[in-house]
């Protein structure tokens, strides 16, 4: 009885030690300004920002470009956004059309603190939502695509489960589905790909306090082979859950210009 709890405590040790040195966990708390809590996406050539703010009091947060094109030219215009307290605000910057696809991250910035925050993609992962209330929940497509190219690794792992910045910001993921292959279809006397993806759910956590970020993890790995968890590690979203304490408001729909028309000067 003992070995067995012992067994189970060095475990246990084990998987918090892996996520604290995670690369993808540690990076949750890059994306804070104070009471601030700031998470962006690309959605086609638009990057979406949320911010969470906490506090009682508005902030007032400037959004840059921390990329440049070759002619060193910011991606898109800063803008300074006000946002009211207990609120989270979403707001959208349209792309230049000097941006080719690179690689994109944003830089928030208050009068005495800056974070820079990695725009997500949808490459592999895609989320119903990336902000969420507290307790919905998420569902995640993960493109398996890279998987299936790999002739090297043939297991993929998923996280059992999700963490956050606190310890209590922790649930399960439970696997809904994973299709891929051919199937034949009699009705037209033919073979047909399925491009193989995998659906996943989960809760969002009850956040210590109004607002939280969580993300997870997918990783390569064989049987004959030493695990580099770094090496093989598939970071996955990162993903925002307020509670009712907070109202949501969502800027992204409302009208805004190329910025900045580079193509036009």
């Amino acid at each position: 009885m003992r070995r067995s709890t012992l067994i189970q405590t060095l475990s246990l040790v084990m998987f918090v030690v892996l996520v604290v040195s995670s690369p993808s966990f540690a990076a949750l708390r890059d994306g804070y300004l104070g009471d601030v809590a700031v998470v962006t996406w690309l959605e086609g050539d638009t990057v979406k920002v949320a911010l969470a703010n906490e506090s009682t009091t508005r902030k007032s947060v400037t959004i840059s470009s921390e990329g440049w094109d070759q002619r060193w030219r910011p991606f898109f215009l800063d803008r300074t956004i006000v946002v009211p307290a207990r609120t989270v605000l979403i707001e959208a910057f349209n792309l230049n059309s000097s941006w080719r696809g690179e690689p994109l991250s944003i830089k928030a910035s208050t009068w005495d603190r800056t974070a820079v925050v990695e725009v997500q993609t949808q490459d592999i992962f895609r989320p119903t939502s990336y902000v969420v209330r507290s307790q919905e929940e998420v569902g995640v497509r993960v493109d398996l695509g890279f998987f299936a190219a790999d002739r090297d690794n043939p297991y993929l792992m998923v996280d059992e489960y999700f963490r956050g910045v606190s310890a209590e910001d922790i649930g399960r993921i439970q696997v809904r589905m994973v299709e891929g292959g051919f199937k034949y279809a009699p009705d037209m006397r033919r073979i047909e790909k399925i491009e193989p993806y995998m659906m996943l759910s989960m809760f969002a956590p009850r956040p210590r306090k109004d607002a939280t970020v969580f993300t997870f993890s997918v990783y390569k790995y064989r049987d004959d082979a030493y695990w580099n968890y770094y090496q093989d590690e598939i970071p996955g979203p990162t993903i925002l859950v307020y509670s009712r304490n907070l109202t949501l408001q969502d800027n992204s729909h409302l009208y805004q210009s190329p910025t900045p028309a580079w193509d036009r000067i």
